[in-house]
């Protein structure tokens, strides 16, 4: 007969505890008693926790106008700072981590930048962050005592003052004449123009903000002292329209930039008035800083995830969202299995691009409508990968990039948008025909030892003004560096090709960023003649 192995197990178990609790008759053996030992009366301190280390920033300040590296700009935050380099990096270290850090980008003659990090709360986490400041449009100097309007050259932008209507911090009149600096701000050719996140304050806590167009504003005295409107005093505000819609609402409200929070704040409204393309928005406020003609939109989300070249899940890689319809930036940060969940505004059309400090992913467009949406494939970053942006105004009309790739013959641009996965390991995200962009070429592979080049064509053939005098613009990502550029002079109506820049490669496919920056007549010949690209992966 054979028993079940649980049952035979089950038995010894059995006989086992019988004997330990004295079974079999031994009742009368006396066992000697346990005597523990005194407690410790001086135990040894449990060990401290591991010291967490300090978040550290970097990144570079640029002239958002020509796209050159600002020196001594001064980097902030409530308890670390540093000057920027002759070429704009900066690195700003002794953090403390936290959720985010909230920067901030000053220096004589440049309109205050600011911008909130993504989550630094990891023991020695860093990120990057590339800022693009403006320098200030107009300085003069007038008599506060007198009614005097301060008008930007070339702009409907405007600030009226009434008469005698600026004090001091401690309300006193200011001191002989006074000094008014002010700059339209473009969102539209540049959202990272803009201060802040795209996040306005609300009783839930914060919302993303679609933006019309800004302006900043500030005054001082004969001696340097600020000055702000008096109490009871109001002036009013002409913003210049700057948006990615193709219909400018007839009203908007107007928010002012909290500097201390990084939160747009909603105070009063501006109407459109004028007839295009003069038009502008007006609005009366009660104090100076940095106003905003923007609303908060409603949400739908896009669903999605990101991935390194390898096919791993990335967590804590930077996704930002950025309207083509809409002017407006939103982000948020991959989880542990490198999902994300970024918010669009509703019935919109946004690029979707992921980065860390020193990858970045391909940038697919997504049209959205009532309901949130997922990408059907996850976002692939590449260490090597290069990304090209090209933004630009109302005018030109149509701007088109074109990219010579590594093989002879190898031609992106809106009729053959390359590929991710096999030669050319280029893509152009999207043909944007209806001003501004943007446009995306993303590189996810390079090749050894070859030249690639970028030009850009005013396919439009407006001159009114061409891409000299226009805010186009073209940001390049180079592994966590970064270059901007803006159109030289010598553009004319036979000159319709920019060549931008080339980028060559070595035997390790690292990448120079070659500034080229001429107007031709012709597209530039290809420099790699055949057809044996060797990619590093």
């Amino acid at each position: 007969m054979k028993f079940k192995p649980w049952a035979a197990t089950a038995a010894v178990l059995a006989a086992l505890t019988v004997a330990a609790c004295g079974g079999g008759g031994r009742d009368d053996v006396n066992y000697p008693p346990i005597i523990l030992p005194p407690p410790d009366q001086n135990p040894p301190p449990p060990p401290p926790p591991p010291q967490q280390q300090k978040a550290k920033v970097t990144g570079r300040v640029t002239n958002a106008l020509g796209g050159q590296g600002v020196g001594q700009v001064t980097v902030s935050t409530g308890s670390s700072s540093t000057l920027t380099a002759d070429d704009g990096s900066y690195t700003l270290t002794e953090i403390a981590p936290a959720a985010s850090v909230l920067l901030s980008f000053t220096k004589a003659g440049m309109v205050p930048q600011s911008r909130a990090t993504a989550a630094l709360s990891a023991s020695g986490s860093s990120t990057v962050i590339n800022i693009p400041m403006l320098p200030v449009a107009v300085t003069v100097n007038f008599d506060p005592q007198a009614a005097y309007d301060v008008v930007v050259p070339g702009s409907t932008a405007m600030v009226r003052l009434r008469a005698n209507s600026l004090r001091r911090a401690d309300g006193s009149a200011p001191t002989g004449p006074a000094t008014a600096r002010v700059t339209p701000i473009a969102p539209a050719s540049d959202v990272n123009v803009m201060p802040g996140n795209y996040l306005a304050g609300t009783d839930g806590g914060a919302a993303p903000i679609e933006s019309f167009g800004a302006l900043d504003a500030s005054f001082v005295d004969a001696d340097g002292a600020p000055l702000n409107l008096a109490a009871g005093m109001d002036a009013t505000l002409r913003i210049a329209p700057s948006s990615r819609a193709t219909v400018l609402p007839p009203s908007v409200p107007l928010f002012h930039y909290n500097t201390t929070t990084g939160l747009w704040v909603q105070e009063g409204t501006a109407t459109l008035q004028g007839t295009a393309p003069s038009q502008y928005y007006e609005g009366t406020v009660t104090h100076f800083t940095t106003w905003n003609a923007d609303q908060i939109y409603n949400t739908v989300r896009i669903n999605g995830c990101v991935q390194n070249a390898a096919g791993e899940r990335v967590g804590g890689a930077l996704v930002a969202s950025e309207g083509k319809t809409y002017t407006g930036l939103a982000t948020a940060l991959t989880n542990a299995n490198g999902e994300f969940s970024v918010a669009v505004k509703r019935t919109s059309e946004a690029y979707v691009i992921a980065n860390t400090a020193t990858e970045i992913s391909n940038a697919p467009t997504v049209s959205v409508g009532d309901e949130d949406v997922s990408l059907g494939a996850c976002l692939t970053l590449t260490r090597s990968a290069v990304s090209v942006k090209l933004t630009w105004g109302s005018r030109p009309l149509d701007l088109d990039s074109y990219t010579f790739g590594a093989n002879a013959n190898e031609l992106v641009y809106f009729e053959n948008k390359g590929s991710l996965t096999e030669a050319p390991f280029i893509g152009l995200d999207v043909d944007d025909r209806d001003s501004f962009g943007p446009e995306v070429t993303t590189f996810a592979k390079l090749a050894k030892n070859r030249t690639y080049r970028f030009v850009v064509h005013n396919y439009s053939d407006t001159f009114d003004p061409g891409q000299t005098g226009s805010p186009a613009r073209i940001e390049v990502a180079n592994r966590g560096a970064q270059s901007i550029f803006a159109p030289p002079a010598g553009e004319t109506s036979s000159t319709r090709i920019w060549h931008v820049f080339d980028m060559t490669t070595d035997a390790n496919c690292q990448a120079t960023i070659v500034p080229v920056q001429q107007f031709l007549a012709d597209p530039p010949a290809p420099i790699n003649t055949d057809n044996d690209a060797q990619y590093c992966n």
